[in-house]
């Protein structure tokens, strides 16, 4: 295969062809970022069958003219403000040991960013630890963190941790009622509230934006979410909307995938003039009633959605830095990121 030379470097980086390129890039990640099955079907989910073609760059070695590093760029249709935007979302940044350089990375980076800027508004992406230096000599500047939040379903096995089990378990169970009984008093105030669980999104709700002034986010449209979670194939997804009696459509939704014990929310929106209390309480009574002992839920959240989640019992765990580049750095809107793992290419 042939690419573009850059400079005198023994490495240059050229779009992929996927069907010629396929195996190679597949190797890549198996090496790189490990489960190669899985890999094999985002090649195809994530790059090809995306609403918007997602960019793929390859770093090629030229001596051996092997295909030895890979960048990735997927489009997300975003919103500020009552106008749309398109970012590009950083993914499979992998380099094959031996070539984990400085050089080629910077080489594979620069490409991949300046190719998306040349069609987007705004570039952005989740760097591990040793990425941050790169992304940052790139200009990507930091915009916030995708934190988890956890909150306790059933408490005796977090209480076991520090009491013996039999006592755990009474302890746990006692807590259990009192919480559960206070969801339930704040699902009895206005009108009620019930959990109509899908396999797919809802037909309609996903066309209400209610969205933040001054805030960057994802459309979350039913096209969007079809496609990122109901035809996802590296996990199963449903979806829980929140509707109260007599009302057309839902007050609040959550995307969530059950992880053993845990209830994961990869995405979800509240009506900012409905019952958010109420509709967490919701969430967590199903939660409950599935089995599960937590909720686990992570995003780069509004300071009113922290402070509402602080309310609720969420606490916060670990976090991982956004970073992101505009095209026109210098004329850039100060904005609130809002991201979910919706977000996201995993």
């Amino acid at each position: 295969m042939t690419a573009p030379v850059a400079d005198d470097s023994p490495y240059a980086v050229a779009p992929a062809d996927f069907v010629r390129d396929r195996d190679a890039v597949i190797e890549v990640w198996r090496a790189s970022l490990h489960e190669g099955q899985a890999r094999a079907l985002k090649l195809e989910w994530f790059y090809r069958e995306a609403p918007h073609a997602a960019l793929l760059q390859v770093l090629v070695h030229q001596p051996s003219q092997s295909i030895v590093g890979t960048a990735g760029v997927g489009w997300r249709r975003m919103q500020l403000d009552g106008k749309e935007l398109q970012g590009g979302l950083l993914a499979d940044m992998a380099v094959m040991a031996g070539h984990r350089m400085l050089g080629p990375a910077l080489l594979l980076q620069r490409t991949a960013c300046e190719t998306a800027l040349q069609q987007g508004d705004l570039v952005y992406g989740f760097p591990n630890a040793n990425a941050v230096p790169v992304v940052k000599r790139l200009g990507y500047v930091h915009v916030g963190d995708m934190t988890t939040y956890v909150r306790a379903v059933r408490h005796a096995p977090y209480v076991a941790r520090r009491l013996p089990a039999s006592l755990a378990r009474l302890l746990g169970g006692c807590i259990d009622r009192v919480v559960r009984l206070r969801d339930r008093l704040h699902r009895l105030t206005g009108l009620r509230l019930r959990a109509d669980w899908r396999d797919a999104p809802h037909e309609t709700v996903h066309a209400q934006a209610w969205t933040r002034p001054g805030t960057l986010e994802g459309v979350h449209d039913r096209e969007a979410l079809a496609w990122r979670f109901a035809r996802c194939p590296l996990a199963s997804f449903r979806f829980l909307y929140v509707q109260r009696d007599g009302d057309a459509l839902p007050c609040a939704w959550f995307v969530c995938q059950q992880d053993g014990e845990t209830l994961r929310i990869v995405d979800f929106r509240i009506d900012p003039a409905g019952d958010a209390s109420r509709s967490l309480a919701v969430l967590a009574d199903s939660a409950y009633r599935l089995g599960c002992r937590s909720i686990s839920l992570e995003g780069c959240l509004l300071d009113e959605e922290k402070a509402l989640l602080r309310r609720h019992w969420f606490f916060a765990r670990q976090g991982r830095p956004v970073y992101a580049r505009w095209k026109q750095p210098d004329t850039a809107p100060r904005v609130a990121f809002r991201l979910m793992p919706f977000d996201e290419d995993e």
